[in-house]
């Protein structure tokens, strides 16, 4: 891809960008730190639930970085639409650490509105890099050689489809009713990691 469009000045953004990804991982691991397990089902479970916020930030980073390393002029609309994704990153450790760690306070309505919150979270992260995807694959603008078009389109068709599974999850009916002890909201989001997988997959060897 390298080879295909110019190499320009990456501007500061980028460098924002890797500090807000970075802090955003950062904090996930040291508000669990805060919260010691008390025995072994909750030390797994405290693992369980890194790991998934981990993968989600991973998996938007990784997607990231793969699309804005092509995209040779950043103009304003690009600019603002970075904020708008670096600004859902940098809530994503908040609003998770609410649904999985204890709080004083917490009822089941206001944790049934922070899942929402967070389902909204991760599913505008993944609509924005459908986007940003997308515009990898205008042929006209020749961001990427033409061979690769077709695997950038089955990439933002499954960003696509992640994002709706997740803005759907958001839905009070997901969190009333309960599936093993879990609201069918959280079991979504648990079977949806393996989509997201298969989306990284599609452009690994990119």
């Amino acid at each position: 891809m390298s080879e295909a469009t110019p190499q320009v000045p990456r501007p500061r953004i980028q460098g924002i960008s890797d500090l807000i990804f970075g802090l955003a991982l950062s904090l996930g691991a040291i508000q669990f730190v805060g919260s010691a397990p008390r025995d072994y089902g909750t030390l797994v479970a405290d693992l369980s639930a890194f790991a998934f916020s981990f993968f989600i930030l991973i998996s938007i980073w990784n997607r990231y970085t793969t699309t804005m390393s092509v995209i040779p002029v950043e103009t304003g609309w690009v600019v603002r639409l970075n904020m708008a994704l670096l600004f859902l990153v940098a809530i994503e450790p908040f609003l998770f650490n609410l649904l999985v760690i204890p709080q004083e306070g917490l009822s089941s309505a206001l944790a049934s509105h922070v899942s929402q919150f967070y389902a909204a979270d991760v599913g505008g992260m993944n609509l924005i890099l459908a986007y940003f995807t997308h515009v990898l694959t205008m042929e006209e603008k020749r961001l990427i050689p033409g061979e690769l078009v077709h695997r950038f389109r089955n990439t933002r068709d499954f960003l696509l489809l992640v994002s709706a599974v997740f803005f759907v999850s958001a839905l009070p009916v997901f969190w009333d009713v309960m599936v093993g002890g879990y609201p069918v909201r959280v079991v979504i989001w648990v079977v949806t990691l393996p989509l997201i997988a298969f989306s990284r997959a599609i452009t690994s060897r990119l």
